[in-house]
């Protein structure tokens, strides 16, 4: 694996912060503490003065290297957008190849229980009807630049041309790397991808996070910003259903594993993944559709249990209809859930492109010189064996309709 070895070094950061804080100028460099946090784009760190100063504590992120996936520019604009409107962490200084940014002091990364919880999923998909609804000063040219990507020749011959520079790869990777490259080479696979897109695509294009794992997300106590989304280098204008497909997916992968590759699939979270994709865009059209008052009421029939398994969930479903039977006509409800099932068919024909995505980033990332340490190809390889797993699943689905 080849180490990054472009990367400021803490001393750096110390000067740079000391040169746009007049404030930390007379700190000692023994009261600075320079922490390294997780990141798999860009490094992150927590800068801190232990004497009080303003502002006290700063996130510190270097821009990382994904080119072909990140737009430097643009994720710039977007944050600078997003800060202005405080709805995400503010501002604080901006330089070519870093940023410093507000510290989310009681922030706590979801971990993967959290992620599956009814509770939390309703709230998430609460903040993400409101993160759609955002209207960013970036291009939108009526269809989804990442799908396009994603799907397109030029992705799959420059990942083809990746691979084949075997002399890169250890020997675990070489056979992982085997099994993918017969995945890319199958033409009818694709072809069913292409067609599997394609299919009831009526959605309208908003401006989606895309990459909603644990790491980019943060729970707080403070209830006008209980779940804030952070890092925006993916942000695009795509369709909702893939940020929440991605959103699916990652609560599967715990990213704070303690032990080598310090991530792994959480099995139960990944197997439950059909009532989850349901119960996801049934909290999303129902944030959405519903008054506050009902919202509210909804929230009181949540528990622990909801979206795991089909009778669980059913129960929820028909408790619901009967508070929004107060408001709404039968002709509206039967709406209104025709479109929920559609959003949830959707949801799982877009987790199989997510994984894709993120298929294509972990081989084209994979031992160049300004990536992180970290295992892309073994990464990447548990993320084709989820694509595997639900390519299998939607194809089931197809022969029983």
């Amino acid at each position: 694996m080849n180490s990054r070895s472009t990367h400021l070094t803490e001393y750096a950061i110390k000067e740079i912060i000391s040169e746009k804080f007049a404030s930390w100028k007379s700190v000692s460099p023994s009261n600075i503490s320079i922490t390294r946090l997780t990141g798999l784009t860009n490094i992150t760190y927590k800068a801190q003065a232990m004497i009080d100063t303003t502002p006290q504590t700063i996130l510190f992120r270097e821009f990382g290297n994904a080119e072909g996936f990140v737009d430097s520019q643009q994720e710039r604009i977007i944050f600078k957008t997003i800060s202005d409107m405080d709805l995400g962490p503010q501002e604080l200084e901006c330089g070519n190849s870093w940023r410093m940014e507000e510290f989310v002091k009681d922030g706590v990364h979801p971990n993967n229980q959290k992620m599956a919880e009814a509770n939390f999923q309703f709230k998430s998909m609460g903040v993400l009807q409101k993160f759609h609804q955002m209207e960013i000063p970036i291009p939108n040219n009526g269809s989804s630049s990442i799908i396009n990507k994603t799907l397109s020749g030029e992705m799959k011959a420059n990942v083809i041309k990746k691979i084949e520079k075997r002399e890169l790869y250890t020997d675990v990777e070489l056979k992982q790397l085997e099994c993918m490259e017969n995945f890319i080479n199958n033409e009818e696979e694709f072809s069913y991808l292409n067609k599997m897109t394609r299919k009831e695509n009526n959605e309208e294009l908003k401006f989606c996070h895309n990459d909603l794992n644990q790491l980019n997300i943060f729970n707080t106590s403070n209830k006008d910003k209980e779940i804030i989304f952070i890092d925006y280098e993916y942000c695009s204008y795509n369709y909702p259903s893939y940020d929440i497909a991605n959103f699916l997916n990652e609560s599967a992968i715990n990213y704070q594993y303690e032990e080598a590759p310090y991530y792994i699939l959480v099995d139960d979270n990944f197997n439950t993944a059909p009532i989850q994709a349901h119960f996801l865009a049934l909290s999303y059209i129902l944030n959405k559709e519903c008054t506050q008052i009902e919202i509210e009421q909804i929230q009181k029939l949540i528990n622990e249990k909801t979206n795991k398994n089909k009778d669980e969930l059913k129960t929820f479903i028909e408790l619901v209809k009967q508070i929004l039977e107060q408001r709404l006509s039968q002709q509206e409800i039967v709406e209104l859930f025709h479109a929920i099932s559609y959003l949830k068919r959707r949801i799982r024909r877009q987790q199989i492109l997510s994984n894709l995505n993120w298929i294509w980033w972990s081989i084209l990332l994979a031992h160049e010189k300004n990536s992180l340490n970290f295992e892309y190809i073994d990464y990447g390889f548990l993320r084709f064996k989820m694509l595997e797993k639900l390519l299998e699943l939607e194809k089931a689905r197809k022969n029983t309709q």
